[in-house]
């Protein structure tokens, strides 16, 4: 990935749902800016994902987690056991965990659950529960913006060196994506369903065209795909709505920002 200095490296590390399918990892996103690497979600073989991909995926710096559904959050407890049996290779750093109201009693659940193990790792772990505010880690300046999905949920808005990157998380249609993805260079949504597949709390590929439209983004990924999704043309069906450039995500898919 990256070096200092370089453009911003994403690696998708799942592009699927709950829905177990070979091809598509549960959601997680790797991305580097200068030294720093966070997670964007870490669902179920994110992890595996990350070392096919060549990543120290030891040395995460901090990991963004949209909401706790399953497929979204259940890599962390592999991730937590991995740190405390081999230990971070750069261990002046902590490692930072973000997301939703909700998210400190799930990581107290884990403590209480698997006993001590966890409070031993080094250096400590910090958690911060964030929603509707703007907070930094690293290089990044970070805004969370809620998102529509019947629970505590967050979409998350990077900028660092100049770019923007936008991540919906899950979400159904609502207001807050457009000031999410304004102007972004590159928007990672979910688009969970083909147009006739409509539902409140997911977003049909039309809609993901018409509020990428609306925000100005210059790319936009294609993500969360269920097997509705796969079996029809959603990158057809964005572009009726939005002019931009439009990619499908794959597991182990590079792009630059």
């Amino acid at each position: 990935m990256a070096t200092a200095g370089s453009e911003i490296d994403i690696i998708v590390l799942g592009s699927g749902t709950r829905v177990l399918l070979a091809e598509h990892s549960m959601a997680g996103y790797a991305v580097r800016c200068r030294d720093y690497f966070l997670l964007l979600d870490c669902g179920d073989g994110v992890i595996r994902r990350g070392l096919e991909a060549g990543l120290p995926v030891i040395t995460v710096d901090a990991v963004l987690f949209s909401h706790l559904h399953l497929d979204h959050i259940a890599d962390l407890p592999p991730l937590l056991w991995a740190l405390h049996g081999e230990g971070r290779q750069r261990a002046e750093r902590p490692l930072h965990l973000f997301g939703p109201p909700g998210f400190r009693n799930f990581f107290e659940g884990l403590s209480d659950l698997y006993g001590n193990w966890i409070a031993e790792i080094a250096p400590p772990i910090i958690v911060r529960e964030v929603y509707s505010e703007i907070f930094k880690t690293g290089p990044w300046q970070v805004q969370a913006l809620p998102m529509n999905h019947g629970m505590p949920a967050n979409g998350y808005r990077l900028q660092a060196s100049q770019r923007t990157l936008a991540y919906t998380g899950d979400t159904g249609p609502c207001d807050e994506i457009v000031p999410l993805a304004q102007d972004a260079g590159l928007l990672i949504t979910e688009c969970s369903f083909p147009n006739e597949h409509g539902t409140w709390n997911h977003l049909t590929a039309g809609e993901v065209g018409d509020f990428a439209q609306r925000a100005r983004c210059q790319r936009v990924l294609l993500s969360h795909l269920y097997p509705e999704s796969l079996a029809a043309d959603i990158v057809a069906q964005c572009r009726e709505k939005f002019s931009g450039e439009i990619k499908l995500a794959q597991d182990l898919q590079r792009l630059t920002l």
